[in-house]
């Protein structure tokens, strides 16, 4: 009987190739039309749905000042925001994408797992809220709509921009000093992060494959 033979984890990390200067343009363009997005959401549509903006540069104040205790100019930290969502964002999902396969599944697994045990811990532990509730089930059925969606392309842009999200709030946010995802009385904030990531992340990698003229 021949053996089946099954992907090792070897087989499905690799080494990413380096990209080249025509590519790192693309990535850079996808990263400018997904921030464009990002600030009018963050800086518009966020002050009316909760009277203040989302503030990238202050997480990046807060986790500098908790790890230094410099307390970073804000200018400065603006422009490390912008240079993380045209440069690093793009090229993390670079490397990323064309290092380890079936990415996005594993990435749409792995946030909402996170999630959704922090979620089980919050009301176990009788902070939870209904918003919190209805969070996870937005967060459910974006990661569901991989299990129809026809557009594979579509598909890993929205996983992408959900990690930024889970990165920004989930993994910076922590290591600033600051609530895991923001959801200690800052349900409807975190909420309009997750949405702005999502928009930006799912834009940058969408704008790069179309220019690339691939598939992701």
């Amino acid at each position: 009987m021949q053996a089946v033979s099954t992907p090792s984890m070897t087989q499905s990390i690799a080494v990413p190739p380096i990209p080249d200067v025509r590519t790192l343009g693309r990535l850079a363009l996808g990263g400018v039309a997904g921030l464009v997005v990002w600030e009018f959401w963050a800086r518009v549509i966020t002050v009316w749905v909760v009277g203040g903006p989302l503030e990238p540069p202050a997480l990046i104040i807060s986790l500098v000042q908790h790890w230094t205790g410099y307390e970073l100019n804000y200018e400065v930290a603006r422009a490390l925001h912008y240079l993380v969502g045209v440069v690093g964002y793009p090229v993390a999902y670079w490397i990323v994408s064309r290092g380890l396969r079936n990415w996005a599944p594993i990435f749409d697994i792995g946030v909402w797992a996170i999630f959704t045990a922090y979620l089980v811990y919050a009301f176990a532990k009788g902070f939870g809220t209904p918003f919190m509730g209805a969070f996870w089930v937005l967060v459910t059925a974006l990661s569901a709509t991989r299990f129809f969606n026809p557009d594979s392309l579509i598909a890993d842009s929205l996983s992408w921009g959900s990690f930024t999200w889970f990165n920004a709030l989930g993994i910076m946010a922590p290591l600033a000093g600051l609530p895991f995802l923001l959801l200690d009385g800052g349900d409807w904030l975190s909420f309009m992060s997750w949405a702005g990531h999502v928009i930006y992340g799912a834009i940058a990698v969408y704008v790069f494959a179309k220019l690339a003229g691939t598939k992701g």
